[in-house]
């Protein structure tokens, strides 16, 4: 079987602050014939993730960093082209790691069989992919939302926080959500918040408390936290006894060069005898079934609506793609089709299958 084309970005050096053009190189390889126990995938769509700027940054997070002069990793979904596994026949749809790239050779036992195949690709880097399954730890583990609960949720039109909106919706609770443009405020309302607001509007304390009044709220039960800094200050503020604080990730400081500081009232957590615990999903790996087969079938009912922006290009846009999500272009799961013919470089934002704003949001 002979090699075929295929490009890849490789990361070049290490950014200092935003990322830039200069600290990758897209370059043209050619892949094989997989060897026993691998698979080639033909790469259909992968994502951008914030914590991928962590990886190449080369910081000490969660994740490894990404090798310099090597290709990077993304959560992608591909069709197996050519199969030397044979628990993986060519054909088969697969989750894997190898990102940033057209065509991959991955070991079969780094590849995951999609199980709700009848789900658009996307999808199973959203709702049923590692947001999606954040969100559901967060809301069910961390969180633990319960009917009743008032519930605030920052970054509420990202792929984490758009799900967490609805899945605590669905748990019988009210909603409180930030956003960063008018449009975005309108697509947390149409998921299901009671209340939602701008944070460009002015400090995040007035607009919360005005978010609580619009609501009936006199303190939060649960804070979602995406964002850190100012909304988690915020947060804190307005407590009730027994508050819960899911820390899922902190995007208000991952393009800064120095530290940033933190939160100046956590002493709030000792008078509410509130509680803040930071996760991630490796330590809940053993709930991955129970949550794909929840969320699938919220999904096909409806009860859950997938959010995602789709940054055209192919693979020459994936790094414009990275860097958009970064700076707040994406509403939703931020995703590239990989295959087809992409020329324009622009992104539209859909939910549930249908446009809802015009390219003109990724200049926003």
């Amino acid at each position: 079987m002979s090699s075929i084309p295929s490009r890849q970005w490789v990361l070049r050096s290490r950014p200092t602050g935003r990322p830039s053009a200069s600290d990758v190189e897209l370059v043209d390889v050619a892949v094989g014939s997989p060897e026993p126990g691998f698979v080639r995938v033909q790469n259909l769509v992968m994502s951008v993730e914030p914590y991928m700027r962590g990886r190449i940054g080369g910081e000490a997070t969660y994740a490894e960093p990404y090798p310099l002069d090597e290709p990077m990793l993304a959560p992608t979904i591909g069709r197996v082209t050519a199969s030397a596994d044979e628990s993986i026949p060519a054909g088969t749809l697969v989750k894997h790691e190898y990102g940033w790239r057209e065509h991959a050779l991955v070991p079969a036992s780094e590849c995951t069989v999609l199980l709700h195949d009848d789900l658009a690709p996307a999808d199973h880097l959203g709702p049923m992919g590692i947001p999606g399954m954040t969100a559901w730890v967060g809301c069910e583990r961390i969180a633990r939302i319960e009917s009743g609960d008032v519930v605030f949720v920052s970054s509420a039109a990202g792929a984490v926080g758009s799900t967490v909106v609805q899945i605590a919706k669905l748990r019988g609770a009210t909603v409180i959500g930030s956003a960063g443009s008018p449009e975005k405020v309108e697509l947390v309302r149409r998921l299901g918040a009671d209340a939602a607001f701008d944070y460009h509007d002015g400090s995040v304390k007035d607009l919360l408390r005005a978010a609580m009044a619009e609501v009936g709220a006199t303190g939060l039960d649960v804070y979602f936290d995406n964002v850190g800094g100012e909304h988690l200050e915020a947060a804190v503020r307005v407590i009730n006894d027994h508050a819960r604080i899911a820390l899922c990730g902190m995007i208000s400081i991952y393009n800064s060069a120095t530290p940033q500081p933190g939160p100046n009232n956590l002493i709030k957590l000792v008078w509410r005898r509130a509680r803040m615990e930071g996760f991630l999903l490796r330590d809940h790996l053993d709930a991955r079934e129970e949550f794909e087969n929840r969320m699938a079938e919220w999904l096909h009912i409806g009860a859950v609506r997938p959010v995602q922006t789709e940054f055209g290009g192919g693979i020459e846009g994936a790094w414009d793609a990275f860097l958009g999500m970064l700076d707040g272009t994406a509403t939703g799961k931020a995703v590239v089709p990989l295959t087809g013919n992409h020329v324009e470089k622009d992104c539209k934002t859909s939910e549930s299958g249908g446009t809802i704003s015009p390219d003109k949001e990724a200049t926003r």
